[in-house]
C-alpha cells in the first residue's frame, strides 16, 4: 500500500462515517439514548482516526524491512561492482602505460639510431598529477646504420666482458641529450629517466 492509497482509503472511510453520524441524527429520538448513541458514534470517530495508524506504523515496519533487505543486497553487489571497477581501472592503467612505451619507444627510435628492446612506464597515482610519468626504465638495442640527423650517442666505454655476456657500459653522460628530448615532450625528470645499451659485440 503506497500513501497515496492510504490516504484516499482514510479519507473515505471518514467522510462515509460523517455522512452516516448524520443520518443517525435525523432519525436518532431525544432524550436519554441520545448520550450512549453519542457515546458509541465518538468512539467510532476515533476509530475511524486512529486505525489507519495502526496500518501505517505496519506498513513503515514492512517498508523499513525492504530498506534493509536492499541495503544488504546493494552491499553485496557493491562489492563485486567495486571489484569489477577496480580490475577495469587496472586494465585501463595497463592499455595507458603501454600506449606511453610506444609513444615513447617512437620519439626515440624516430631520433636515434638505436632500437628501444624494452621500457617499463610508471605512472603518477596523486590526485593532482594522476597519470604523468613517474618513471621511465628504458634498454636500447643493436645500432642501426645510414641513419642521419639523429641525436648522436658517444662516449661508449669499451668494457672486458666474457663471451655470453652481452653488456657494454656507458659513461654517465652519454644519454644526456636523449634524455633531455624525453624530459622536454613528457615533464619527466631526466633523474627518473633510466637508460641502458644492450648491444652484441661485432663478429657474435
Amino acid at each position: 500500500m503506497n500513501v497515496i492509497s492510504f490516504l484516499s482509503s482514510w479519507l473515505k472511510d471518514i467522510v462515509i462515517l460523517f455522512i452516516l453520524i448524520s443520518i443517525a441524527e435525523l432519525v436518532m429520538p431525544k432524550g436519554n439514548m441520545k448520550k450512549y448513541v453519542n457515546m458509541v458514534i465518538g468512539l467510532l470517530i476515533i476509530f475511524t482516526i486512529v486505525s489507519p495508524f495502526a496500518k501505517l506504523i505496519k506498513m513503515d515496519f514492512n517498508l523499513d524491512k525492504a530498506v534493509f533487505n536492499y541495503s544488504r543486497s546493494s552491499n553485496s553487489q557493491g562489492e563485486s561492482k567495486n571489484n569489477f571497477y577496480a580490475e577495469q581501472e587496472k586494465q585501463i592503467e595497463k592499455v595507458y602505460k603501454e600506449k606511453l612505451g610506444r609513444e615513447v619507444t617512437n620519439l626515440i627510435e624516430d631520433n636515434t639510431d638505436y632500437k628501444v628492446l624494452d621500457i617499463e612506464v610508471e605512472i603518477l597515482n596523486t590526485e593532482e598529477r594522476y597519470g604523468e610519468i613517474d618513471y621511465l626504465n628504458i634498454l636500447l638495442g643493436n645500432e642501426e646504420d645510414g641513419a642521419k640527423n639523429k641525436i648522436s650517442i658517444d662516449n661508449v666505454v669499451p668494457v672486458e666482458i666474457n663471451k655470453n655476456q652481452e653488456h657494454e657500459e656507458i659513461s654517465e653522460d652519454s644519454f644526456e641529450s636523449l634524455k633531455e628530448l624525453i624530459g622536454n615532450s613528457y615533464s619527466v625528470d631526466k633523474d627518473k629517466i633510466n637508460i641502458r645499451i644492450n648491444e652484441k659485440r661485432k663478429g657474435e
